[in-house]
């Protein structure tokens, strides 16, 4: 069982996977974590798109997100979730089991990023809720969401 709090990213692959990277006493700024990350897992991919030169989180997230990798961006008081417009049973499975080591620190749910002229956003963000642990906050999200596909590669 790994401790979140030692982690800037959690990465939840096809197979559903869970990755714990980026230690936090090794890393200062969750977009080194993430280039990390895609050099570590997606060299060719990282290189082709120079990794390096990417200046916000969003622009590797959403890359991760189109190899469809759930990504968790964990932060002192809260963590940003990145879901990709579909997920398949495993990776809801893992999502599960990951909402389940954090109860009471507030996740914001971001769906599907997509690119426009402003930049990268999310279709929609699914707020923390005071009034739902995590676990029933990812309840509220996958009855609004049709996310969830059959296929596991």
């Amino acid at each position: 069982m790994h401790d979140i709090n030692k982690y800037e990213l959690v990465v939840i692959d096809s197979s559903g996977l869970i990755r714990y990277f980026g230690e936090t006493d090794e890393y200062r700024f969750h977009l080194e974590a993430l280039k990390d990350y895609l050099y570590t897992y997606y060299d060719d991919l990282a290189n082709e798109v120079n990794a390096d030169s990417m200046r916000f989180n969003e622009e590797i997230i959403i890359l991760l997100n189109n190899l469809n990798n759930i990504v968790y961006s964990h932060s002192v008081g809260y963590g940003l979730l990145f879901v990709p417009r579909e997920i398949n049973e495993k990776q809801k499975e893992s999502l599960y089991e990951l909402f389940s080591l954090l109860p009471e620190m507030p996740i914001y749910i971001n769906y599907n990023l997509v690119k426009n002229k402003g930049g990268i956003e999310p279709q929609s963000v699914i707020n923390s809720s005071d009034a739902l642990d995590n676990v029933a906050l990812l309840d509220e999200f996958f009855k609004s969401k049709k996310c969830v596909k059959k296929w596991v590669k």
